[in-house]
């Protein structure tokens, strides 16, 4: 950590240079899923020759150790809601190249918040514009209000060059609520898949059990993963349910009041652990930028009904993955539940983060003189 050293270095490499690289980010380290995103590529990216730098607020240590990667950090003012926290993270970046008018010689400079200065953002989630247009009583939220205004001014930007996105989906919101992008370069980069070894399953018609995982049980659609689990219940009592992710104190008194038999709810668990103990991922989200557990489900060999609001819908390409809309009844998802408990899954196409770190520098390229 510390400050910021600026030669720039042209050995041959896939774009022609190596690249002196800025990544912002508010929380720099595996420790969300945007999070991860940006740590695995900026490890990646060092790994292929670049100097990587990143900005941000917070750095998760652990995880910094041999990696390559020049932390600067930032101290802007605390702020206690969501919105004032990334106007003021914004305004810290706003400061650094302030106080850096040569751009602190980066050639390329990536952002995953709402700032202004850069020339490349990645969009990780449908842009807010998109949600006051679905529900327009919240313009009487100032909350929503001010971040509308920040979307904008990072939209409008004059430094923005190029827009990527973490799913089709997302790219399709963002350009019907903001045209003018369709100018700019725009290009989707998924996520990589997680590698968890695959699980061992028991043989059909000894066990059921039905899988949710995430910490945003609200959007996930856990109310909803609860009915299909009831239903199946219903035909078979031979049904169980694991539930993980969430603790039990951030679930609703409405949710625990009525929760069901056959039910087990876990909180945190390792990844591997939760898909070891399941037969069937169900995910009804309501609004699901990518879906990494969808892919993780399927990598360790695990069926999945999901809800057709994921973005990984488009990209992921198994038989294993059974996409419905949030519109049909309850008894049509467990009959898919049930359909995919006696179905194979082959295995998932591989990408990688070193594939995900290619595609940036395609992009990158197209934005170099």
């Amino acid at each position: 950590m510390g400050g910021v050293s600026v030669p720039l270095r042209r050995d041959a490499a896939r774009v022609g240079i190596l690249l002196n690289l800025l990544y912002i980010v508010r929380s720099f380290g595996p420790v969300g899923g945007m999070e991860r995103y940006v740590f695995e590529t900026a490890r990646e990216m060092v790994r292929r020759g670049h100097r990587v730098h990143a900005l941000c607020r917070t750095v998760d240590e652990a995880s910094l150790g041999g990696t390559g990667i020049e932390v600067i950090l930032l101290k802007p003012a605390p702020a206690t809601h969501g919105w004032q926290d990334r106007l003021v993270f914004r305004d810290a970046v706003s400061r650094f190249f302030a106080e850096h008018p040569d751009r602190a010689g980066f050639d390329i400079v990536h952002s995953h918040e709402n700032t202004i200065e850069q020339d490349v953002s990645t969009e990780h989630g449908p842009c807010t514009a998109h949600g006051l247009r679905r529900a327009p009583w919240k313009y009487l939220d100032p909350s929503a209000r001010r971040n509308l205004a920040m979307e904008k001014q990072k939209f409008h930007s004059p430094h923005l060059r190029a827009v990527a996105f973490c799913a089709r989906r997302v790219q399709d919101i963002a350009l019907s609520a903001y045209p003018h992008l369709a100018a700019r370069i725009t290009q989707v980069i998924t996520p990589a898949h997680s590698y968890l070894p695959p699980t061992t399953r028991p043989p059909a018609g000894s066990r059921r059990v039905l899988g949710f995982i995430g910490r945003d049980w609200k959007r996930k659609g856990l109310p909803r993963a609860l009915e299909v689990f009831r239903a199946l219940r219903q035909e078979d009592p031979a049904w169980e349910m694991v539930v993980a992710g969430c603790p039990r104190d951030a679930l609703s008194k409405d949710v625990l009041r009525h929760w069901p038999d056959g039910a087990t709810l876990l909180g945190w668990t390792p990844p591997e652990d939760f898909f070891r103990r399941i037969d069937v991922l169900v995910h009804p989200a309501r609004d699901e930028p990518f879906g990494m557990v969808i892919a993780e489900a399927l990598t360790c060999g695990v069926p999945v009904v999901a809800s057709d609001h994921c973005g990984c819908v488009d990209h992921l390409q198994s038989t294993g993955l059974h996409a419905l809309s949030l519109q049909a009844p309850t008894a049509a998802w467990a009959r898919a539940c049930a359909d995919a408990l006696r179905q194979p899954v082959p295995p998932l196409a591989t990408r990688t983060w070193a594939d995900v770190a290619a595609e940036h520098e395609t992009l990158y390229a197209r934005l170099l003189p």
